[in-house]
């Protein structure tokens, strides 16, 4: 007679764990944004970068709708669907003319069956092909950064620049200065005209800039006194010995942080969207003896070894592990761009300046080249980010149906499985050589 009694419970057991799966897997109304920074320092926003990037992530990402899109049609099993961001460029230039019949994929050398394709072209769906794929205006992700010492007006041409694009609400824009990370929500998005935009972008980059270049516009001017001092006939052992004391003081400004990389890098690391890091790095100089005075100093002994040390080759203390940045960016799939911003060196009479940031140089174009970024050096910036923000508005969507791995229940690890199949994955272009870009989603 408690048979019926113990059905009962039984059904009321498995609605209530189909109403918890349904909660877990249904799209969240919030956008993801950056939330604003706060304080006025280079160690306030270092320490508080945990804060500052800190990520509100949707439950709604591309993969959590296309498996309920997908749920109930009718498949194979054993096979699952995939989405996957492309680009194709030739000589430079967007290829908006890919079909279905143009692209290969094919997994351990295994062809796969592609079975959608949308082409997405200034933020507007523009062409669709085979089975429909979900929500294909990807929310974007824009980091821009300034490493900087003395606000140019061409920096300001890239702020312009940077909120003159189309933007959407779902889209995350955050401005880095060398003082503080800021954010731009998505009510600012929304609601807020690209000219008030630009005036609270100019306005935080020129105070940030000026505060944080001030100490070392003031060594490099010390510098360039000792270098005067040195061609005037000075003491020249004690006024190397002053100069090498100011160069170490300048070491201590120009580290390699990549923190706020890696943090933007995991934060974002869940979230289905076109992410772009860009650096605009100002060029750096160095104050040098002009070459006869370099010629006396190298003809005396007692200072020779020291004068060869200092200025015949830049010293640099820049030491640095690049790899782990670079593994935290591709697990995000989050590329690395660099503007070298070639603003050129101060005038100064007399005084020959050399470049000095070649080694930072080197590090950000590894990081750009590791991860599918652009590096670019300019004297006119504002145009190299033009050619990465038009990037993130046109590109392609295409589904591919895949084969489920055989798993047991202590291998059912979604992140391991997609991370593996992203890296078997091959797309190509039939008889074509475009230089292709992709990432599974």
């Amino acid at each position: 007679m408690k048979q019926p009694k113990f059905f009962f419970v039984l059904i009321l057991v498995l609605m209530v764990a189909f109403l918890a799966d349904f909660s877990l897997t249904a799209r969240s109304t919030e956008p993801s944004v950056l939330r604003s920074a706060e304080g006025n320092s280079v160690q306030s926003a270092a320490a508080g970068g945990e804060r500052d990037l800190a990520l509100n992530s949707s439950s709604g990402s591309l993969s959590a709708i296309s498996a309920l899109h997908f749920k109930g049609q009718d498949q194979p099993e054993k096979v699952s669907t995939g989405f996957f961001y492309l680009q194709a460029y030739d000589q430079g230039k967007f290829v908006e003319s890919l079909t279905l019949a143009d692209l290969v994929a094919a997994l351990e050398d295994q062809p796969l069956n592609i079975t959608g394709l949308t082409l997405v072209k200034g933020l507007k769906v523009k062409r669709t092909e085979g089975q429909e794929i979900p929500s294909p205006i990807l929310p974007r992700v824009i980091i821009l950064e300034f490493k900087a010492y003395d606000f140019h007006q061409r920096m300001g041409e890239v702020v312009e620049n940077l909120f003159r694009r189309p933007y959407n609400p779902s889209d995350a824009i955050s401005l880095v200065t060398p003082v503080n990370i800021y954010s731009f929500s998505s009510n600012d998005l929304r609601n807020k005209t690209p000219d008030e935009l630009i005036k609270a972008g100019l306005t935080i980059l020129k105070r940030d800039v000026s505060v944080s270049g001030r100490t070392e516009n003031e060594i490099i001017d010390e510098l360039t006194r000792l270098i005067l001092d040195l061609q005037q006939g000075s003491s020249a052992k004690e006024t190397l010995t002053q100069y090498q004391q100011n160069l170490e003081s300048l070491k201590s400004f120009r580290k390699f942080n990549p923190q706020t990389i890696s943090l933007a890098a995991v934060r974002f690391a869940e979230l289905q969207a076109i992410k772009k890091y860009i650096v605009v790095y100002q060029q750096e100089f160095l104050p040098i003896p002009n070459d006869q005075t370099m010629d006396q100093l190298l003809a005396n002994q007692g200072i020779m070894f020291q004068a060869s040390e200092l200025f015949r080759s830049i010293p640099s203390d820049i030491s640095v592990v690049v790899d782990s940045t670079i593994e935290d960016l591709k697990q995000a799939s989050m590329s690395m761009n660099l503007i070298y911003f070639k603003a050129g060196p101060k005038r100064r009479p007399d005084i020959k300046m050399r470049e000095l940031s070649v080694d930072m140089f080197d590090i950000y174009a590894k990081l750009a080249q590791a991860t599918g970024g652009l590096v670019e050096a300019s004297a006119s910036p504002a145009a190299q980010l033009k050619k990465i923000l038009e990037q993130t508005e046109n590109y392609y969507l295409i589904s591919c149906q895949l084969p489920a791995p055989e798993l047991t229940a202590d291998q059912l690890d979604e992140s391991e499985i997609s991370g593996k199949t992203e890296q078997e994955i091959k797309i190509y272009i039939k008889n074509k050589s475009y230089e292709l870009s992709y990432h599974r989603l």
